[in-house]
């Protein structure tokens, strides 16, 4: 891929197996803040979501795991916040990782891949939304210039840019690639995992 073709068309012609693979990338970098919120207020329980994002690495492995997606649909359901209910900002990056993994879910489901960009989305949300919770009001510039953020897309790219070489994904490089991001220690708004 040339370097001059939008970041976002880039992901549109990846292969389904591609996206799914880079959204599920995405989504497992964000089960820290859940995790972190669900410790905090006691709501929640972190091991659906891990079980879930568990099970489809393996299915993308192309190892033979049965999974119910109506069962893993309505048990994600009751795990998933009320924003009103919390008077705290750490609901908000655990709402956003949730709705990543119903995203992959559905996707999965559906065998549909229109929503899988709306990941890479919502990751880059999610650190917005925490630049603002803790710098204050600022300007769309100094949000997309903050080092979060400026790591946000770093990141992104990158593991867009290993997935695009790697073609078809075999179970050796999703392996080497879901144990790099976890390497790195940390979600996408600095929690560590």
């Amino acid at each position: 891929m040339t370097k001059t073709t939008g970041f976002f068309t880039r992901i549109k012609q990846l292969s389904f197996d591609q996206k799914m693979v880079f959204a599920t990338t995405l989504t497992e970098r964000m089960l820290p803040n859940y995790a972190l919120f669900s410790d905090a207020t006691s709501f929640g329980e972190p091991k659906v979501l891990n079980t879930i994002v568990d099970i489809i690495w393996q299915k993308l492995s192309k190892h033979q795991v049965k999974l119910n997606l109506e069962v893993q649909l309505e048990k994600l359901a009751v795990v998933i916040p009320d924003q009103q209910d919390f008077d705290c900002f750490g609901v908000i990056p655990a709402i956003d990782c949730a709705m990543a993994v119903n995203t992959l879910l559905v996707a999965l489901e559906q065998q549909m891949d229109e929503d899988l960009i709306n990941i890479s989305k919502l990751s880059s949300s999610t650190v917005a939304s925490y630049i603002t919770a803790v710098e204050g009001d600022i300007s769309d510039e100094a949000t997309f210039e903050h080092e979060l953020m400026v790591e946000e897309k770093a990141l992104q790219n990158y593991l867009l840019e290993l997935i695009e070489e790697q073609g078809n994904p075999n179970a050796e490089f999703l392996k080497g690639l879901r144990r790099q991001f976890k390497d790195f220690g940390v979600s996408n708004i600095g929690i560590e995992s």
